[in-house]
């Protein structure tokens, strides 16, 4: 199973994520996140960063988490310069998830930005349970 796939649409991008565990998919939906900004491979998961949010009301299928785990880590990117590549789900529930994160700062002689994500939407957002896992279906806002 790949653990995600980029999707085209007109005016913005986005991706799938799949993983045999919820926790799984939100962690290849924060890989396949920041593979839309830089090269994965450009970042050595030298440092571990604690992650955790939290999403208030009703959020049983929980893609309201996803979309606040997501804009957590590109505030992470855009305000302190990480670069996020390996993630740990330590706790998910419907309403909140603690994660360890491993990467290290931006360094512009090492890395290239290739795209930049202004936001996560919840235009066509998804997070399902499927025959062989789960799935997420995310577009950003570029």
């Amino acid at each position: 199973m790949l653990p995600f796939r980029i999707l085209e649409h007109t005016a913005d991008v986005g991706f799938e994520a799949f993983g045999r565990t919820k926790e799984e998919v939100f962690a290849n939906a924060g890989r396949a996140l920041y593979s839309l900004m830089v090269d994965l491979d450009s970042i050595c998961p030298r440092k571990d960063l604690r992650i955790e949010t939290s999403v208030s009301g009703d959020d049983a299928d929980a893609s309201g988490l996803l979309v606040n785990w997501l804009s957590e880590l590109l505030y992470l990117y855009d305000a302190e310069d990480w670069l996020l590549r390996d993630f740990e789900i330590r706790s998910l529930s419907g309403r909140s998830i603690c994660a360890v994160a491993r990467g290290e700062k931006f360094d512009r002689a090492r890395h290239q930005i290739k795209l930049l994500v202004k936001a996560i939407t919840y235009h066509q957002l998804a997070l399902e349970k499927t025959k062989s896992g789960w799935r997420a279906q995310v577009y950003v806002d570029i």
